[in-house]
């Protein structure tokens, strides 16, 4: 979509279609509970709300490179500047399961203006050691390897929305269906905030484990607000506001067996009912569960020393994760878990594919429109 037909279009079009309907049209993880804000202009608490994690090799191979992206089409919905009593977390366990953060990093922002140039200053934190400090746009030094760039972004995040809510019947598609004549990536000319960290692999691990948070402060308390991994698993799975609330509170060490094993079983019924949209049928009970076993708890799961490719080793920014979420929710079954079930496969795709605008080297995100 060019950026002049965006704007005509206008931001009346984005609340109608960002978070309104009930499986994935807010896409990845774009305002995901209702505590991000509501879909009127001005509520979105997008500098608090992720959008989607990445975690990938570097264009050197013996690094990796750790990204989180905020704030919904900033500039048009979301904010232009990371909060200044925001807290922004990427966490990485390289233990194993139950998924202990023993590595953080942290990122802190001061007010626009505070950094040079009228940027924001930017502060990150490992493991509570000051490892960088400088402002936002810029490449900043990690210490004692690697570096940093947060700032505002092109959003990698591909998907045809209206398609998508025109092949479900809903208002505000424009009359377009998911692989119609014309597909239109949605997202292809929005913009978004981005934390981008890339350091070597040693300073991580081999397998990690892989999510990010972010927590305001609240009252001299910070208060957990958000949290992510793969794409998508809260916004599908948890149907209530409650329950994804709570999923956003959760940590990944217990999301597997608070209350009763809620986050499984909320996986195992939309699996269960979705699946059986397609002519294979639903998912088999055992199946089921062995897929939500690999969806909670929600981490993406990377070896360090291999090249990233999705959804279960890593998540590059050409990964299409979209096309994966419609055929494992469908029953096409792209992890291969279930051979009997690959004969007519699932939801094949919405028809648009990665963006052109990813770098090939640092810092990868493609610049802002």
């Amino acid at each position: 979509m060019r950026t002049s037909r965006l704007t005509t279009l206008g931001a009346a079009l984005i609340v109608l279609t960002l978070g309104a309907a009930p499986f994935l049209a807010s896409a990845a993880d774009h305002l995901d509970a209702p505590s991000l804000g509501s879909l009127t202009l001005g509520s979105l608490k997008g500098d608090r709300d992720i959008n989607d994690v990445y975690v990938f090799n570097g264009a050197n191979a013996s690094k990796t490179v750790l990204a989180m992206t905020v704030s919904p089409a900033a500039g048009i919905l979301g904010p232009l500047a990371f909060g200044t009593n925001v807290r922004y977390t990427i966490h990485v366990d390289n233990t194993g399961a139950p998924f202990a953060d023993n590595v953080a990093y942290v990122a802190r922002f001061g007010a626009p203006g505070t950094g040079p140039n009228g940027k924001q200053s930017v502060m990150l934190w490992r493991n509570d050691m000051l490892v960088a400090s400088g402002a936002t746009g810029n490449t900043v030094k990690i210490l004692p390897s690697g570096k940093l760039m947060a700032g505002l972004r092109s959003d990698p995040f591909f998907f045809d929305l209206l398609g998508f809510r025109g092949s479900l019947g809903l208002s505000g598609s424009g009359g377009n269906t998911l692989c119609d004549a014309s597909p239109t990536d949605f997202f292809a000319s929005l913009n978004t905030l981005a934390i981008i960290i890339e350091v070597p692999d040693g300073a991580l691990g081999t397998n990690i484990a892989v999510w990010a948070t972010t927590e305001q402060l609240i009252s001299g308390n910070w208060v957990a607000i958000d949290q992510m991994a793969r794409p998508a698993i809260n916004t599908v799975f948890n149907s209530t506001a409650a329950d994804k609330e709570q999923f956003n509170v959760t940590p990944p060490s217990t999301q597997a067996t608070v209350d009763g094993g809620k986050f499984v079983n909320n996986t195992i019924a939309v699996l269960t009912a979705l699946s059986g949209l397609d002519s294979e049928g639903s998912y088999a009970p055992a199946q089921a569960a062995a897929l939500a076993g690999v969806l909670i708890p929600d981490v993406i799961t990377y070896n360090t020393g291999t090249a990233a490719v999705g959804p279960l080793n890593g998540r590059a920014l050409a990964d299409d994760v979209i096309d994966v979420e419609l055929n494992i929710t469908t029953g096409g079954d792209p992890l291969g878990l279930f051979a009997d079930r690959d004969a007519t496969g699932g939801v094949p795709s919405d028809c648009v594919f990665a963006h052109s605008d990813y770098l090939a080297t640092w810092p990868y995100l493609g610049v802002p429109h």
